[in-house]
């Protein structure tokens, strides 16, 4: 099969690349937002923890910078959902920025329906919402592209050297593979000096598992247009090029990354981890922002009125409601305004040195802590009831109290206070599953007999759920009684305490995937005369 080429126009190394550790990519100063949001929104996973982590690394940078006065992530995948990301928000103007490689059928479907945006800006629910373009498109990728290669192989003479840029490829949107051709165009052009740069895809040609027919040369770096070292980066694709016989655990437990360069098929490979990895995608999520205003000219936002969420959470925690979920929340413990700690442990947090749990000081760990259960298990569902021991979490205020209990349960304290205040709109099952587009469509298929069999199989604590659902089928079919449909979302908690339940306002995306199984069963199970 003959593959596309991009020569390089120059044999000439950009050796500026070595010379610079990560210096900044962004070339305009970023205005601080102190009355603004920002909404990082990614993918995520519900088989493979790390797929998550960098939205969460860039969040906290951003943050750390002080420059808007709320930074939150959402996610397709995890929790908080996009459908709820928008109630923890307390600003009243909002910049979304897709933490995605492309435009494409996520960016330009998904997230648009999700979020429930109408164009570049949007006002809904008294905020106004800025939609800007996807990272992977904006200029600046170039740049992280050739550090991540140079990086991964830094004694690899570059004219002896195929650089190849590698992605997903789908069927589903022809833009998805546009950003990884067009850094391929543009590299080439650059004068950095590879033999060959080229592009190479997971599901449509020209494939990555034929990377050594596309080379010539002795050495082949293959960086992951990918923002995270997920599923496809750090276990299929090794597949593909060889480097392992099947796939692996997750990026965080296994080494591939630091074994380059890798002698395979009479070459020097050099695989790099994602290029979303990179701590500077920090900056170009806010040049994004900043191109937006500089396109849009959006008109300043006014300070928000209403009291914020940490208020209203303040009052919740003083009024007695001292449990969340398998949460103690501690006033007062010490010298520290709030601690938290596992439901189970309150005679260990109160005694002297707190009994010996590991102590994690601010809400920085929240999310490490709920990632696994004691037995490994990756809880891509923060509402299971296996959340581990061993801990306490001392806070100073209720901004970092909020921020924690985001971390352990998202978005369930703001959907808690809407419900209690009348106002958290409850979506049915039935219009959950309409919305749903690719291979989750065949979802809404399944009879209400089955969807009332796989709530009673799925949900509840019988089956390590703690939320309490608040769903029908329809507007006309309310949910069989049963220990799923009948529990309040509030788990053993004393009875001279009361607790903040945690809610469902709407089916989640593992209930929706149940669905699609479930649906495709009973087609199966019909005479074929019959099958959908």
């Amino acid at each position: 099969m003959d593959y596309p080429r991009r020569k390089s126009l120059s044999v000439r190394f950009n050796c500026s690349l070595q010379s610079r550790k990560h210096p900044p990519l962004s070339v305009m100063p970023f205005t601080a937002k102190p009355n603004s949001a920002l909404l990082i929104v990614g993918h995520g996973s519900t088989e493979n923890p790390d797929s998550s982590t960098p939205y969460f690394d860039h969040a906290d940078e951003i943050r750390r910078r002080g420059l808007f006065a709320e930074v939150h992530v959402c996610f397709w995948k995890e929790e908080p959902s996009m459908r709820e990301a928008l109630f923890m928000i307390d600003a009243p103007e909002v910049y979304i920025v897709p933490d995605f490689i492309s435009e494409g059928y996520f960016t330009q479907d998904v997230i648009p329906r999700e979020l429930q945006l109408e164009g570049d800006t949007t006002v809904r629910h008294g905020k106004t919402l800025h939609y800007c373009l996807p990272v992977g498109v904006h200029r600046s990728m170039t740049d992280l592209i050739l550090r991540r290669a140079q990086e991964v192989a830094p004694d690899a003479d570059p004219a002896d050297t195929t650089l190849i840029i590698t992605g997903h490829g789908t069927g589903l949107n022809q833009n998805s593979t546009k950003a990884i051709r067009d850094q391929a165009d543009l590299i080439a052009a650059s004068g950095a000096g590879y033999a060959l740069v080229t592009d190479a895809y997971m599901e449509e040609q020209p494939f990555i598992a034929d990377w050594d027919k596309m080379a010539d040369t002795s050495n082949v770096v293959v960086v992951p247009f990918f923002i995270s070292d997920g599923l496809h980066s750090f276990q299929d694709i090794p597949v593909m090029l060889g480097l392992e016989k099947e796939v692996g655990p997750a990026a965080s437990q296994t080494d591939v990354f630091r074994n380059n360069p890798n002698r395979l098929r009479e070459k020097n490979l050099y695989y790099s981890s994602a290029i979303g990895t990179e701590p500077l995608i920090a900056d170009v999520i806010l040049d994004q922002v900043s191109d937006f205003d500089k396109k849009h000219s959006p008109a300043p936002p006014e300070a928000a009125t209403l009291p914020p969420l940490s208020e209203h959470l303040k009052q919740l925690v003083r009024s007695g409601m001292t449990q969340i979920g398998q949460i103690r929340i501690q006033r007062d413990l010490c010298e520290f305004p709030y601690a938290l700690h596992h439901m189970d442990e309150e005679d260990l947090a109160t005694q002297p040195a707190f009994g010996g749990l590991e102590h994690h000081r601010g809400p920085g760990d929240a999310r490490n802590i709920s990632t696994y259960a004691e037995d490994g298990e990756y809880r891509f569902t923060k509402g299971k009831t296996n959340l581990r021991h061993g801990w306490i979490m001392t806070l100073d205020d209720e901004q970092d109290l909020l921020r924690a209990l985001d971390q352990f349960y998202p978005g369930c304290t703001a959907l808690f206070i809407k419900y209690k205040d009348g106002t958290l709109p409850i979506e049915t099952l039935r219009k959950k599953l309409g919305r749903q587009t690719g291979m989750y469509r065949y979802a809404d298929s399944i009879s209400d007999e089955g969807a009332q069999k796989l709530i009673q199989k799925v949900c509840g604590p019988a089956h390590n759920c703690a939320k309490k659902i608040l769903w029908k089928l329809d507007p006309e079919t309310p949910l069989v009684d049963s220990e799923a449909s009948r529990f309040n979302g509030i788990l053993g908690a004393p009875p001279d305490k009361e607790a903040i339940p945690l809610l469902c306002r709407e089916a989640c995306n593992h209930f929706v995937a149940e669905c699609r199984k479930a649906a495709k069963a009973e087609s199966d199970a019909k005479p074929s005369s019959v099958k959908v």
